[in-house]
């Protein structure tokens, strides 16, 4: 009851000193989203200007994607020859190498003595406790 008498007084004061046709701006209601801090009308320029920043990261982000795509193609175009080069010598090379063998210089004769040949190992008794073996005797020749 309050609203609406408050509301006849503030019609009845208004239509005393505002001329019949003139329309009466009223203060638009502000929502706080954050209170003291953020109001919906902010809220939504905010929204707004973060969709257009949106638009516009899109755009970069193509436009970025198609030059970094075209540099990449410039230089597998760059090293094409240069590859094809090394690897036709490297090939050609190894080819060589196969066909004409080098000759072997050896070994420089102080480390001879590490390359000579072991002696032969001494034959180990026989076990008689292994499977299957059969003890040797040997008959003395005359």
């Amino acid at each position: 009851m309050r609203r609406s008498a408050a509301k006849s007084r503030g019609d009845k004061s208004r239509t005393d000193s505002v001329p019949g046709n003139a329309v009466s701006v009223q203060p638009v209601e502000t929502v706080d989203i954050v209170p003291g801090r953020l109001t919906e009308s902010t809220w939504t320029s905010m929204l707004s200007q973060e969709e257009g920043e949106e638009v516009v990261v899109d755009i970069i982000a193509e436009l970025m994607e198609g030059v970094m795509d075209r540099c990449y193609q410039v230089y597998l175009q760059r090293q094409l020859i240069p590859f094809s080069v090394w690897w036709a010598q490297n090939n050609l090379v190894e080819t060589l190498e196969c066909l004409l063998l080098s000759r072997d210089e050896g070994d420089d004769p102080e480390h001879e003595l590490f390359w000579q040949e072991d002696p032969e190992p001494q034959p180990c008794a026989i076990d008689c406790w292994a499977e299957g073996s059969v003890p040797v005797l040997h008959a003395a020749q005359e």
